[in-house]
């Protein structure tokens, strides 16, 4: 089965928000080498390389460690709707200040790798939202139970995959492999056969750590 599907994600009304309070803040960013984010705990803006950014990931443990990505990497850039579906990891992301939904969940993947979470604990879901409607990419982590937790650049909350009702699956992958949804369950899926973003996935995988 092909799937084709352009991923364009509509901000809700919390990102609206957040893009507004940080369109200021970038304005006066570091130089490239450097990023910086809100810090919602203490309502301040940090500046952090890329290196510092995986040194502090890699003091935190399992979901803590997702956590924290999750908000700075939610907090480092604004989400903006682009007409060419162009995809970006970290740096191109907090260079740019804005990107898609899958810009941040390439991000996400590419620090937490880099600070030590195992890849096989990661992959990424690319969903029919059922609430704007439009299409969605995020990340998962799967927990020791098999189970997934879902790392949204929409929300700092990281719910479990079977609360996230608004998200109706259609094909996750990772750097080797993809599954497709079909009939209730994901199936193996050759990802020549599936195209996001205008480019198939067999285009896209073994570029996912070098966005």
């Amino acid at each position: 089965m092909s799937s084709s599907h352009s991923l364009r994600c509509v901000p809700r009304e919390l990102v609206r928000v957040l893009a507004l309070c940080l369109i200021g803040l970038h304005a006066a960013a570091a130089h490239s080498a450097s990023f910086v984010y809100w810090d919602d705990p203490t309502a301040s803006a940090v500046t952090l390389t890329r290196a510092q950014f995986v040194d502090k990931a890699n003091d935190y443990r399992g979901e803590a460690r997702l956590a924290y990505v999750n908000r700075v990497v939610n907090n480092a850039a604004r989400q903006q709707f682009e007409k060419i579906d162009t995809w970006k990891g970290f740096d191109r992301l907090a260079k740019d200040q804005y990107g898609d939904c899958e810009d941040f969940a390439i991000a996400k993947y590419q620090i937490l790798i880099d600070a030590g979470t195992p890849a096989d604990r990661l992959d990424f879901l690319a969903a029919d939202d059922k609430l704007t409607p439009t299409y969605h990419a995020v990340l998962r982590y799967r927990r020791d139970d098999g189970s997934h937790l879902i790392l949204d650049n929409l929300t700092l909350m990281m719910l479990p995959e079977s609360r996230r009702t608004d998200l109706a699956p259609i094909v996750t992958f990772d750097r080797e492999k993809a599954r497709i949804y079909r009939d209730g369950a994901f199936h193996p899926v050759d990802p020549a056969r599936v195209v996001l973003g205008g480019q198939r996935l067999s285009e896209r995988l073994p570029k996912l750590m070098d966005y």
